[in-house]
């Protein structure tokens, strides 16, 4: 059997996301959409509904903005997403995929999770991190623009320093975490 499944990442505000230029084939059964936003949070997923997602965004600080709407991930591992989207990007969605569409931040991404450790992704504004000591005990997605920034987050959540980093995307800020931590690994 073949996987009928297809990702695609939206940016930020859903400025790069266009509905017109996606052309999916009629057996795919699943549409996988990266929303990349800072304003995700992860929620157990007894706690979540989709008329409480927005509200859940605005109690931790991260409310959608009036060209936003909260959209949820499907479970995973006991664990809902909730993420603002783009109005204008969710109805362009909903109108090429319709019930296909399913959403997924990479706040979810618990590949480390067995073990101790920060992971780190970084995408063009956002970075991810997830800080794991035999499970998830800390999620966090934030705007970064400078590996700085990333130092900062880091150095608070690792304290001593000699948690393995883990990180993806960027190389230039492994390289520059580097000079900082003992164990950073590039993915």
């Amino acid at each position: 059997m073949t996987d009928k499944k297809v990702s695609i990442q939206v940016k930020l505000g859903g400025r790069s996301f266009s509905a017109e230029n996606i052309n999916i084939a009629d057996d795919v059964e699943q549409v996988e959409f990266i929303i990349d936003t800072p304003r995700v949070t992860l929620t157990p997923r007894e706690e979540v509904a989709l008329d409480t997602a927005s509200e859940l965004l605005r109690i931790v600080g991260k409310p959608c903005r009036n060209n936003e709407q909260s959209v949820c991930s499907e479970l995973r591992a006991d664990i809902v997403a909730i993420m603002a989207i783009d109005s204008n990007a969710l109805t362009a969605i909903i109108s090429k995929c319709g019930s296909r569409a399913t959403f997924i931040s990479p706040l979810l991404d618990m590949r480390h999770s067995e073990e101790t450790c920060l992971t780190i992704d970084a995408t063009d504004k956002v970075c991810y991190m997830r800080l794991f000591d035999n499970g998830l005990q800390r999620a966090e997605a934030f705007e970064a623009t400078t590996p700085e920034d990333i130092l900062c987050a880091a150095a608070e959540w690792t304290g001593s320093g000699k948690t393995p980093i883990y990180i993806k995307g960027d190389k230039s800020i492994a390289k520059f975490l580097r000079k900082y931590f003992k164990r950073v690994i590039c993915e």
